[in-house]
């Protein structure tokens, strides 16, 4: 089977699988869009290649979960919000975006700072092709 006739058919697991369940957790249904943003973090799982701390965090106020500013990330990408202050102001809006991303309160998000600071590390520690490649060895073995 080819890696894309694999994902596709991940993709149609997890539809049937998770969403049912998703729509009866959450107060609203899930968009179309919110849908095909579960679909790819249930596939990419970009959770497993961050840390849950900033590991360069030494003194001061402890850093917030890097998975879900992670989760937050490919929402950005994928939702192609341009700015860093756009996708905070819609973590804040939009409820299952936030809990999506594992964010489950308001107090929750960071600020546009934090956002950037991560983003930053993300960046440097190549976090997208990291993922992008071990989805390529999970799906063509190698």
């Amino acid at each position: 089977m080819k890696l894309k006739e694999k994902i596709s058919w991940l993709m149609g697991r997890v539809q049937r699988s998770l969403f049912p369940h998703l729509n009866e957790c959450l107060d609203t249904r899930l968009t179309e869009l919110e849908q095909r943003l579960v679909t790819i973090l249930e596939v990419v799982q970009v959770e497993k290649y961050v840390p849950k701390r900033a590991a360069t965090q030494w003194r001061g106020r402890k850093p917030l979960d890097r998975q879900a500013i992670a989760r937050a990330f490919v929402a950005k990408a994928m939702c192609r919000i341009p700015a860093t202050s756009d996708l905070r102001r819609a973590l804040l809006a939009t409820i299952n975006l936030r809990r999506i991303c594992g964010f489950i309160a308001l107090e929750d998000i960071p600020s546009e700072s934090t956002f950037s600071r991560a983003f930053t590390e993300f960046a440097a520690s190549e976090l997208r092709k990291r993922a992008h490649d071990a989805l390529g060895k999970d799906y063509l073995g190698g």
